[in-house]
């Protein structure tokens, strides 16, 4: 018995090497990967007890004086709590339902529709094309829109006997301004993802529907939309595990930082750029902190929720 089991010990071993050696190649092309996690998300981590301290530069993270919570209850006392907080869930929700959803699953069904592999090529470069462009150009385009002297939109208002409107004064246009831009921006490469589903589809099941007498509509409605089911889940998990995030880009640089404009610009991002700028660091650090348990929480909330509801469709 004993040799018995030493000989199956040496076996596992001797096993475990080989796989080991088969993976080494793998593990060296998931390596360059692996370390900028290292760094760039677990050893920020670190910082987390910023939260809890009343930093100083001069002290130091582990000499600066402990505070406990109050950090967090500075945040959630201010005054800025409802304006900040409301505007980052509503429009993580408009972005969620019309560029997640709608727009992600409308043009991916354009896409698919499109049998000429140029013109379908043409318009996914087109698409695609927003996404890439940073920030700043995007402002800059913005800007000839909106400019309150020779922006394109006075003009035309202008030329129609209307008066121009000063966009960078009247916070009311902002959220439709904001949603227009991120949709131009994103919308394309939100499809992608949809699209990516659509390719997995049996043509078979078109062909049998088609014999069947089921117009190009009823086989969008009754093959197309289901099988997108499982991809909106996983949109739906991933966007509401960062509802409470922000791109820092489309609310700070879009709007130029206009303080008049803060009831409808203002979020977590630009609001923690204040705090840092004056030196505000345990709160700002208590507010990603907050952020990120929050987002944890609804992660494995939603997919929980949607395992319950339809298993196959969740993410674990």
């Amino acid at each position: 018995m004993i040799s018995r089991d030493n000989s199956q010990v040496h076996l596992k071993r001797g096993m475990g090497a080989v796989r080991f050696k088969q993976s080494i190649p793998y593990i060296l092309l998931s390596l360059p990967a692996m370390i900028y996690l290292a760094i760039f998300n677990y050893w920020p981590m670190f910082g987390i007890v910023l939260a809890f301290k009343d930093y100083k530069i001069a002290h130091g993270i582990f000499g600066s004086r402990w505070v406990g919570l109050k950090n967090f209850e500075y945040f959630f006392t201010t005054n800025d709590l409802a304006r900040v907080l409301g505007n980052t869930i509503l429009y993580n929700l408009v972005f969620l339902v019309v560029i997640g959803l709608f727009f992600g699953m409308f043009f991916a069904l354009i896409l698919y529709e499109i049998r000429s592999k140029f013109f379908n090529k043409l318009y996914q470069t087109a698409m695609l094309l927003p996404f890439f462009l940073s920030y700043v150009i995007i402002t800059a385009i913005t800007y000839m829109f909106l400019s309150p002297s020779s922006g394109f939109l006075n003009t035309v208002l202008q030329a129609f006997g209307a008066s121009p409107i000063k966009w960078y004064n009247e916070p009311v246009y902002w959220p439709f301004i904001l949603v227009f831009v991120e949709s131009w921006k994103q919308a394309g490469f939100a499809s992608l993802y949809f699209y990516s589903a659509l390719l997995s589809i049996d043509t078979s099941l078109f062909e049998a529907a088609s014999l069947d007498g089921a117009s190009r509509i009823r086989q969008i409605w009754h093959i197309s939309l289901p099988e997108l089911r499982p991809m909106a889940c996983i949109t739906i998990i991933m966007r509401l595990g960062s509802i409470f995030g922000s791109d820092f880009g489309l609310f700070y640089q879009i709007p130029m930082d206009q303080a008049t404009l803060y009831p409808a610009t203002d979020v977590l991002s630009t609001y923690m750029l204040r705090g840092l700028q004056d030196g505000s660091f345990g709160t700002t650090a208590a507010i990603g902190t907050f952020t990120g348990v929050v987002g944890l929480i609804l992660v494995l909330g939603s997919n929980a929720i949607i395992k319950k509801i339809s298993p196959e469709n969740s993410m674990f």
